[in-house]
């Protein structure tokens, strides 16, 4: 009779090992699903912010919630307009010029119009993955501003999956 109580005893419990276990696979686990999932959720909550040229002044001039998803900047500088479409052809990679432009020559934007008649110099885009996302990025520039800065640069950016 002793020995089937000692038998019941020592049967009775689960052993210490099973539920360690368990709460390693539920760690492994935890760490696959939010090492996919953590890019996802931060773009979401925090996108990025659009990217600016850093080698002049560049202002905040207004800023717009178009939609969801879809955001909108207006930026102005000082800085030229050839100058800015480099910056962003280097960023983004595929700009396209206006053809009354010629930025490849010197640094000028080339069209003779009295000032404070907005030139369109180009447009910029590009795409930036993050996580299951995608941020689409586009930036008009102009120039022959009379107040602000010379040259505006509307920046737009476009999340969607």
């Amino acid at each position: 009779m002793e020995a089937r109580q000692r038998q019941e005893e020592t049967q009775a419990g689960v052993p210490l090992w099973m539920p360690l276990l368990g709460l390693l696979i539920a760690l492994c686990f935890t760490v696959v699903v939010g090492v996919r999932l953590f890019p996802t959720l931060g773009a979401m909550l925090f996108p990025p912010a659009p990217p600016l040229p850093t080698s002049g002044e560049v202002r905040l001039m207004w800023t717009e919630n178009k939609g969801l998803g879809k955001d909108e900047w207006l930026y102005a500088t000082d800085l030229n307009a050839c100058e800015v479409m480099r910056y962003y052809a280097d960023v983004l990679g595929d700009c396209k010029y206006d053809p009354s432009v010629n930025c490849n020559v010197g640094t000028g934007v080339g069209v003779a119009v009295g000032r404070g008649v907005p030139i369109p110099v180009g447009l910029c885009m590009g795409k930036q993955v993050i996580g299951a996302y995608s941020v689409t990025w586009a930036v008009q520039v102009a120039t022959n501003y009379a107040t602000a800065g010379q040259t505006q640069f509307r920046v737009t950016r476009e999340v969607s999956n």
